[in-house]
């Protein structure tokens, strides 16, 4: 199998869906139409030269907006096919394009080449750029065009399907496909009875809650005072994606219920709620250890994603300890929480 064959059968894996030829026929329409709305002024400047039957500025003027509207049109398209794989009539299609091989944006490389073919096509004028437009009917199991083979790429139908320019969702794909033997009913709600499954919603002690259903219980220390280095006072906290601030403790858990591990019981118990049944019920642990803040997954079904500054998101290891920065943003299910550190004078 080669490469293209290969990436392809991975991505339906992966649960990409290829765009049916429909819908790229009308992102192409659509991307059409822009650039005939941007040849417009030009057109009324032609006709009023018809009518008058002498030169005048007006249609000149009119011609150069119609050049300038072109120009940044192909900008934009430029700019959003390399960056994120899409242009107005797939973003209308809800279409993305990416390489084969590594699933990224296409790259302002290959879209430049595929747009130099797509140009020079038009020396053989409706016919040439018609047969690059619609030879996506001949590829009939991906629907991959000319033009997608010369950029080595693929289109996507992201209503239906995974987008492979989101790296958070990408990230849980492949965790997902290399943990074949995981536990796929977590993500089907429970049709049992309250006698014998145990509830989401559990009732721990009363402590501190905030909007985002976050509990804390059987924790003594995690309002301790902050640790002293050498005069400068270390605190840690973890911002949550609804506002929420929790100072971060000795130890904790984090899950749709969590259940204290072993006989300590001393973690800070965070329940979250997540309508999308994404996290686990017990889905990571972490703590504070002298200088450092560390997370830990535990077996979770989806995986536990860190995107640290300037960078995409990558699963971490189960039952490692991974250590944060300042600013580092841990993704569980679907939720997500930001480390911050603050220093300061004792």
């Amino acid at each position: 199998m080669d490469v293209v064959a290969a990436t392809l059968a991975k991505s339906r894996t992966l649960g990409m869906r290829p765009a049916n030829a429909r819908l790229r026929i009308w992102s192409y329409l659509i991307d059409y139409a822009v650039a005939c709305a941007a040849l417009l002024p030009a057109a009324i400047g032609f006709v009023v030269f018809r009518v008058s039957g002498t030169f005048s500025m007006v249609p000149a003027a009119l011609s150069g907006i119609s050049a300038l509207l072109l120009l940044v049109y192909a900008v934009v398209l430029l700019s959003m096919n390399s960056r994120k794989g899409n242009s107005p009539g797939k973003s209308a299609m809800r279409l993305r394009a990416a390489q084969v091989g590594t699933f990224r944006a296409p790259g302002l490389a290959r879209v430049l080449v595929a747009g130099l073919v797509f140009l020079l096509s038009h020396l053989v004028p409706v016919i040439g750029p018609a047969l690059l437009l619609l030879s996506c009917l001949f590829d009939k199991e991906h629907h991959r065009s000319w033009l997608d083979k010369i950029a080595q790429t693929f289109v996507v139908d992201v209503r239906n399907g995974l987008d492979p320019t989101n790296s958070r969702a990408l990230a849980r794909a492949e965790y997902l496909l290399s943990r074949p033997e995981r536990d796929v009913s977590e993500h089907l709600p429970s049709l049992g009875t309250a006698e014998d499954a145990e509830l989401d919603e559990v009732v721990l002690p009363s402590r501190p809650r905030s909007t985002a259903g976050i509990i804390g219980a059987q924790n003594s220390d995690w309002h301790a005072a902050p640790e002293n280095f050498g005069g400068v006072i270390r605190r840690a906290a973890f911002a949550f994606d609804d506002g929420s601030y929790i100072p971060v403790p000795e130890s904790g858990l984090i899950g749709r219920a969590p259940q204290a591990q072993g006989s300590a019981g001393n973690e800070l118990l965070i329940a979250l709620k997540d309508p999308q049944r994404l996290l686990s019920k017990t889905h990571l642990a972490f703590g504070c250890d002298g200088a450092s803040v560390w997370v830990m997954d535990l077996d979770s079904g989806n995986g536990t994603q860190i995107t640290v500054a300037s960078g995409a998101p990558y699963n971490i290891s189960s039952r490692t300890r991974v250590n944060l920065n300042d600013g580092d943003i841990v993704h569980v299910g679907s939720r997500s929480f930001r480390i911050a550190f603050q220093e300061t004078d004792q």
